[in-house]
C-alpha cells in the first residue's frame, strides 16, 4: 500500500493552483468529474511522495467550514476487493461508495471511514 494524496475543497481552484505553485508545487492533471459536479487538480511536489488533490465542487463559491473543506487521504492498494472487504470486516464504516471505475473508466475506487469518521479512498490502478 501506498499513501498517494490528500484531498481538501476549494472555493476558487486557480487560486489554490498559484498559491501552491509558489511552494514549488506543479499541477500535473486535471479530472472533470460530469456526474459528481467538480473538477479535480493533482499537485505534485519534487521532493514529496504525497500530491495533493483540490476539489472544485461547481457552483460553490462561499468558503468551506474546517471539517467541510477536508476531503480525504488515498491509497493505492494492489486488490480493491481484498483491501476493502478486510478494513469493513475490521469495523469501518462503509460511506457508500463500494469498489466501482470512477465515473465508469480509470482506477477502480472505493472509500470508506476510519474510527474517527475520517473518509479514506482506497485505489486500484
Amino acid at each position: 500500500m501506498k499513501f498517494v494524496h490528500i484531498a481538501t475543497r476549494t472555493r476558487d481552484l486557480d487560486a489554490a493552483i498559484a498559491f501552491y505553485e509558489h511552494l514549488g508545487f506543479e499541477c500535473r492533471r486535471k479530472r472533470e468529474l460530469n456526474s459528481g459536479k467538480a473538477t479535480l487538480a493533482f499537485l505534485h511536489h519534487a521532493r514529496a511522495d504525497v500530491e495533493i488533490e483540490l476539489v472544485y465542487n461547481w457552483g460553490r463559491d462561499t468558503p468551506y467550514e474546517g471539517g467541510e473543506r477536508f476531503g480525504h487521504f488515498a491509497f493505492d492498494v494492489e486488490d480493491l476487493d481484498d483491501a476493502y472487504g478486510r478494513l469493513v470486516a475490521a469495523g469501518a464504516r462503509e460511506v457508500g461508495r463500494a469498489p466501482s471505475a470512477l465515473e465508469g473508466e480509470g482506477p477502480r475506487i472505493a472509500f470508506v471511514a476510519d474510527p474517527d469518521g475520517n473518509w479514506i479512498e482506497l485505489i486500484e490502478r
